[in-house]
């Protein structure tokens, strides 16, 4: 045996032309591992790797196995024993010329101490166990096969595998797929025998050693009766039961929801991690801390299981696209909570508001689903994103559509592997449902899109123009085609639904109707969207405060004469700023605004906002040009298609987390800008006003200065414009007769640009 440096190694597998292309070169069809597993003093293994190559270009003359930690002995192909050569991961073995569809056997010799990935994953001691976890966290590939035994370590290659693993007398060795013997030799050891005749990629083989007692059952599945092996430690044994309790009626709706389960069995194995748990085909890794009598790890356990259908039937065919493999195994987590626990509305709510919030942190950035960085593999983009993306398709398509359709697919692709363009294309084709909008809109651009309510304009005998805007967090373009619910509330709180309204571009304007005059309309209700907003409504009915902490707000509610809703939305991305900025001002919020909206009872009170400006914070950015809390404005307007205008405000908290509070409960939009310490909030830009009397009857008064504004509109609680006059003088009575009561906003303008606004009553 001879070693050469990395370098060369990298530089010889560059000009044999198949290094990044392995796959297209040559396919592992066949391994038959045999593994010594007895040196746990030492950590060492002996073992024995036959492999079963197939050519699929001609002229191939040199194979390159993957293997770390780990010394390659000898090597034979076709039981000639070749030369050789091994770098820190690799073994490179000239071979005659194969030709395609030629078919040989590589026999390697190998022992040593397997290792392990810093962050997770590998070959692992601990005490007097052994085990594997089939990827690492960390190191790339991810696939970690190699970490013990030789291979072609890659996601895209799924091949067939024996195992006979030697362990000490009172130990056993527990693998994949079916037990087909196991030898008693004359020294005490035994050797175990499994067999698995489906194809999988490295990564999903498993194997671990020691004292074992295994939980058997059985499942009538929908096409046979299939073996369930729940392998623990004897002390564990105990627990099996209560912690796998709904094994069996979770499998049933897997197979009834995304057609029958393949595998041979159904199998755990119980391991000393820490945390984590790896779907290893048909002997899930499962830590041991899991097996604890309770439902408290069901989740992890459902997840790992329906890896069986997304991740071990299918597979992602780049790292970069793994939210075809952990999106949908963490949205079973949310099926789960639907089926057993009628929970799963809370559940998609709590990880969309925690993804929304941490993921442009934890990930380093806002990727496309399909061009996910492999340092980020495993991140919550490809778990907790993607499985709110496959919470909104399955709203996109519907229940029936999207199961039917999902079952075609895993038919379709079983045991090989695919991408997210084949993915939507295949989807779009059986589903007769063109799915290619949804891709390009939530799997193939980064971020979340958003979307507002910007204005209703009532037209006639119950019809309204509702006005929808797009924007997005970290997106590149608008949704083309996205399927929105619009919501008409009414003041005696009673909604009116239409579900699924087509909406696409900067702006949509869609003409419904309305059995009641709406107190404000809303996007969304039911949270089908894996948007960029995060939204609450509560119903009060006396005074107090209400706290909406996941958007960042809070209410003290100082008046109420009657029982009233209260919905906050928290957008976050980039509220539309004027272009020019008014004078004095140099920065509007890149990252957020509020949109609060009221229906039923008249309210009083105040807005608290949350600004949050420690690093990577929403309001970070608005301090890195050297800006304080003297710059600091809030900025407010009835709806998105008015001027934004200051409103008074006071601050309290830390200067890295304060609450900022407006005197005023006005409906409408709100967020921070900054401006000059000189530019006033209470300055001579604002044009006094005065009404009375307030609450008004069919008249009101308006007392303003009329060189300081030369119009008037007044807003409805949603933001709909229902009056505009001019100022004529510095006093004048309008009429009033014809609106509804409630509550009103009145804002001033000035050539065009809100000088001030008053919220006022009609009883």
């Amino acid at each position: 045996m001879r070693r050469i440096s990395i370098l060369f190694c990298m530089l010889l597998a560059g000009i044999t032309g198949y290094s990044q292309q392995r796959t297209d070169s040559v396919h592992a069809a066949h391994y038959d591992l045999a593994l010594s597993v007895v040196d746990f003093e030492n950590h060492r293994v002996e073992g024995r790797a036959d492999i079963t190559l197939v050519a699929k270009v001609n002229n191939l003359n040199q194979i390159r196995l993957d293997l770390k930690f780990l010394t390659c002995d000898s090597v034979f192909v076709n039981q000639s024993a070749t030369p050789f050569t091994q770098s820190e991961e690799h073994i490179y073995i000239n071979t005659s010329a194969m030709q395609s569809g030629d078919t040989a056997t590589i026999r390697v010799h190998y022992h040593g101490t397997p290792g392990h990935d810093d962050g997770f994953g590998g070959f692992y001691y601990s005490g007097e166990y052994a085990y594997n976890v089939g990827a690492a966290l960390t190191d790339q590939p991810h696939a970690y096969g190699r970490c013990w035994f030789p291979c072609m370590d890659e996601f895209t290659d799924k091949s067939t595998y024996s195992f006979h693993i030697r362990t000490e007398a009172g130990k056993r060795a527990v693998c994949n797929g079916m037990l087909t013997d196991s030898l008693t030799h004359d020294d005490g050891t035994r050797t175990w025998s499994w067999e698995l005749e489906q194809p999988v990629p490295t990564y999903l083989v498993s194997m671990a050693v020691g004292d074992y007692r295994c939980h058997a059952d059985t499942f009538q599945g929908m096409e046979r009766v299939i073996p369930i092996h729940l392998y623990v430690p004897p002390a564990l044994y105990a627990n099996v039961a209560g912690t796998f309790a709904n094994l069996k009626p979770v499998l049933r709706k897997y197979e009834e929801l995304f057609g029958p389960y393949v595998w041979p069995r159904v199998g755990y194995v119980g391991v000393n991690m820490a945390g984590g748990a790896m779907e290893h085909a048909t002997n899930i890794a499962l830590p041991n801390l899991a097996v604890n009598g309770t439902l408290t790890y069901e989740g992890t356990i459902m997840h790992e299981l329906f890896h069986h259908w997304f991740g071990d039937l299918i597979t992602c065919e780049r790292p970069e696209e793994m939210w075809i493999n952990e999106g949908f195994a963490d949205y079973s987590e949310a099926l789960v909570q639907e089926w057993l626990y009628d929970n799963y509305a809370d559940h998609i709510r709590n990880q969309h508001v925690s993804t929304l919030q941490n993921i442009a942190r934890k990930d380093g950035g806002l990727y496309a689903l399909d061009a996910v960085p492999q340092d980020y593999t495993y991140g919550m983009h490809s778990y907790q994103k993607g499985g709110l993306v496959i919470h909104t398709l399955r709203h996109h398509m519907g229940d029936s559509l999207f199961f039917s359709s999902m079952r075609q697919l895993l038919s379709h692709y079983a045991y090989q592997n695919v991408n997210s363009e084949q993915f939507f294309t295949y989807l779009t084709q059986v589903s007769g449902m063109n799915l290619m909008d949804f891709y390009e809109d939530w799997i193939h651009q980064p971020g979340f899109p958003d979307f507002e309510v910007a204005g209703v304009q009532s037209q006639a005998c119950g019809i309204y123009t509702v006005l929808v805007k797009q924007g997005g967090y970290g997106t590149l373009h608008p949704c083309n085609n996205a399927l929105v619910d619009v919501t008409f509330v009414s003041d005696d709180l009673e909604t009116y639904t239409y579900e699924n309204q087509l909406v696409g571009g900067e702006s949509t304007e869609l003409l419904l109707y309305s059995p009641f005059s709406p107190a404000f309309v809303m996007l969304d209700a039911s949270r089908k969207l894996s948007d960029a907003t995060i939204d609450d409504m509560r119903r009060i009915g006396a005074p107090g405060t209400v706290h909406f902490p996941e958007a960042a707000c809070s209410a003290v509610v100082g008046h109420l004469d009657d029982s009233a809703l209260i919905r906050v939305e928290h957008h976050l991305t980039a509220p539309d700023a004027p272009t020019p900025l008014p004078e004095g001002y140099h920065q509007f919020s890149q990252t957020h605004y509020w949109t609060v909206r009221y229906a039923g009872g008249i309210i009083d009170g105040e807005w608290s906002f949350r600004l949050q400006r420690s690093s990577n914070q929403l309001d970070h950015s608005l301090f890195e040009n050297g800006d304080t809390f003297e710059n600091l404005k809030l900025m407010y307007r009835p709806d998105g298609q008015s001027a934004w205008m200051p409103v008074p405000y006071t601050r309290s908290g830390s200067p890295y987390n304060a609450t900022i509070t407006t005197a005023e409960m006005l409906p409408g939009q709100y967020c921070f800008a900054m401006a000059d310490a000189t530019t006033s909030t209470n300055g001579p830009q604002l044009a006094p006003i005065t009404l009375y009397p307030n609450p008004a009857g069919d008249a009101l008064t308006v007392k303003t200065r009329a060189e300081q504004a030369d119009k008037a509109a007044i807003y409805d609680s949603n933001g709909r414009r229902v009056m505009v006059f001019r100022i004529q003088s510095d006093e004048q009575k309008i009429d009033t007769e014809s609106l509804s009561s409630g509550s009103y906003v009145i804002v001033l303008y000035k050539k065009g640009k809100s000088v001030n606004r008053m919220m006022f009553v009609k009883s």
